[in-house]
């Protein structure tokens, strides 16, 4: 089952989890879904979810009001809603297994009109399983053979889908698994692209119009059926693969230095909050500040005026948000006010997928020239990884720098997602890289919740005059801003971030904003982004300790190695350092910086410098 997260990082939902077992089927009722879908102890599926979708692509809230069944019953009703704003959805979830048969079904009844781009179920399929054989049978009879993509697929890579069949399971206990859908037609994603951990199918193909008008009384029903091969011979029904089974003691293992790999300079975004002409105040860990810039909007001045007094002497990292050069003209001239060395690197992003392709790059470098500005001009998207990873057609000819945002919360906000997230971060980072073939990479704005609608088919809220009384950008935006951003265990996470984005090529991460409510306020959180930033150019060495965050660092010749470790689990650990007598402790959520005794990890030659 899956780890839980420090409790900080949950959202109130999640804060109680119920465990359904129905004979050899095991599943974790959290905030509505049925999560960690287990037979005979083996994991099956991630999820099962109902799920509404507004015309923006907003996922309403959906809570369980009311169970019935018993614990050794067959059959469960989950009776629950979906609500945002004026938008309310009931649903009956229906849960019915046997021996080898797990049937889903759900009806949902809209109690107020709304539009919908997605009403239906959703189930996860777990990334572990990339490269495993797939079945797909479509509705004409016809089947497909394929597999779960290993590397992150930039489009669907299953369509028109009735029926799956794939392997489950452990690599050492598989289960053949045959997933039956009815009531639409489906379709899979690979949500690695947004750092989801999952594989999706969903209901409603993309290809079908949307938004499409729901009427109050309206009512969709859909099913699935998960059958599973028998359990294996000797198996007795115990629950195995309990929440948490990692040792209380971590022992931590330092494998070898990483060639080639540094920690990347962080940076922040400057505050899009609420405010006057005051300066804010700077944080001591970022080295550089990104400051977006929209020129259709009123407040773009005074936004770049404060970005402005807000770096004090470090440099700006400046995202234009403009179709072309001559949309952006007005906050170029701006620029040319100052003097190059003001300016770390310009980007100018636009049109389809918010994306600086490579004729765009290139006449924004023109327009900088024009002007005397001598700059580093920034190409990639203001957007989601995925963006790039369909875009980089685009960019086949340019052989400057490449950025790209990250967001944990595009389809899913809970903190499991938090704590999962980060894996997929790494499988991100290393696509990217391909991609980029070489080219430097900036990773971020790097924020809990997303900083703009990438996907929105309304047109984004704009500040109603040209000062910053009411903020701008992400301050507009409904879930850009997160509670857990300033929570205290958010320190754990932003070193596993690191950790997981550090790698050869990767220059930059610009983590959160600068002051205000998206910003990384929590004392615990500044000292660990201090701890990291002071490592800056150190290289970095491959290090374990199972459940825990990572970042082993040798900071310069002859110096003693940095360990900066956290703990993203719920539970308290005890970690074994190397040439330490005593384990370290780390509560749930906590970091500590330890400066390794000389001679720590002597005889691996691994660690030897370059």
């Amino acid at each position: 089952m899956l780890t839980s997260p420090p409790a900080d990082l949950l959202r109130a939902d999640e804060l109680t989890t119920t465990r359904i077992r129905r004979g050899p089927w095991q599943v974790e009722l959290r905030a509505g879904e049925l999560d960690d879908i287990r037979h005979a102890g083996r994991p099956v599926l991630r999820s099962v979810r109902v799920v509404v979708r507004d015309r923006d692509w907003r996922t309403l809230r959906s809570s369980v009001e009311r169970i019935e069944g018993s614990e050794g019953g067959g059959r469960l009703l989950l009776h629950g809603s979906a609500e945002q704003g004026d938008a309310l959805v009931r649903w009956r979830l229906t849960v019915e297994t046997s021996d080898e048969t797990l049937t889903v079904a759900v009806r949902a009844e809209a109690a107020s009109d709304l539009m919908r781009n997605r009403l239906g179920l959703i189930v996860l399929h777990s990334p572990e399983l990339a490269g495993r054989e797939l079945t797909v049978e479509h509705p004409d009879s016809g089947s497909t053979n394929t597999a779960f993509p290993i590397e992150i697929s930039p489009h669907q890579p299953a369509l028109d889908i009735r029926a799956l069949s794939w392997t489950g399971g452990g690599a050492g206990d598989p289960v053949g698994c045959r997933l039956e859908l009815s009531g639409d037609v489906f379709e899979m994603e690979d949500q690695r692209n947004w750092t989801d951990a999952s594989y999706k199918t969903y209901s409603t193909p993309l290809s079908m119009p949307f938004p499409v008008e729901v009427r109050a009384g309206d009512v969709i029903e859909q099913s699935l059926t998960l059958s599973c091969s028998p359990a294996p011979a000797g198996w007795n029904g115990a629950a195995d693969h309990e929440i948490d089974d990692i040792a209380d003691t971590v022992p931590l293992t330092l494998i070898a230095r990483l060639p080639g790999t540094t920690i990347p300079r962080l940076t922040t975004m400057a505050s899009t909050a609420p405010g006057g002409d005051e300066k804010g105040p700077q944080a001591p860990w970022a080295r550089e500040l990104l400051v977006e810039l929209d020129p259709a909007t009123p407040n773009w001045g005074a936004a770049f005026e404060r970005a402005i007094r807000d770096a004090g002497d470090r440099q700006l990292d400046v995202r234009l948000i403009a179709a072309g050069v001559g949309a952006a003209e007005p906050v170029l001239d701006a620029l040319a006010a100052h003097p190059s060395g003001r300016f770390a690197r310009i980007g100018l992003f636009g049109g389809a997928g918010h994306l600086a392709d490579t004729d765009t790059s290139r006449a924004l470098v023109a327009a900088l020239d024009a002007r005397g500005l001598d700059v580093q001009v920034v190409a990639g998207t203001r957007a989601h990884f995925t963006e790039l990873n369909r875009g980089i057609d685009r960019l086949d000819s340019w052989r400057g720098p490449i950025a790209f945002s990250i967001t944990p919360f595009m389809h899913d906000t809970s903190g499991h997602q938090l704590v999962e997230s980060v894996a997929m971060q790494r499988q991100v980072v290393g696509a990217a890289r391909r991609l980029a073939d070489g080219r430097p990479l900036h990773i971020g704005p790097i924020t809990l919740g997303a900083r703009f609608n990438a996907v929105a088919t309304t047109p984004a809220p704009q500040a109603p005059g040209s000062d910053l009384e009411a903020g701008y950008g992400a301050a507009l935006v409904e879930g850009a801003s997160d509670p857990r951003t300033g929570s205290a265990s958010l320190a754990a996470w932003l070193v596993a971030s690191v950790a997981a984005l550090a790698a050869p090529t990767v220059l930059t991460l610009c983590f959160v904003e600068e002051w205000g409510r998206r910003a990384a306020s929590h004392p615990q959180a500044v000292q660990a982004l201090t701890w990291l930033s002071q490592l800056e150019g150190a290289s970095l060495i491959e290090a374990s300790a199972p459940g825990l965050a990572v970042i082993a660092a040798a900071p310069k010749a002859g110096g003693r190695m940095v360990l900066i470790v956290g703990n993203l689990s719920a539970a308290r650990r005890a970690v074994s350092v190397p040439g330490e007598a005593i384990p370290v402790q780390l509560g749930p959520g906590q970091v500590t910086r330890i400066e390794l005794r000389p001679g720590a990890g002597a005889g691996n030659d691994r660690l030897a410098e370059e």
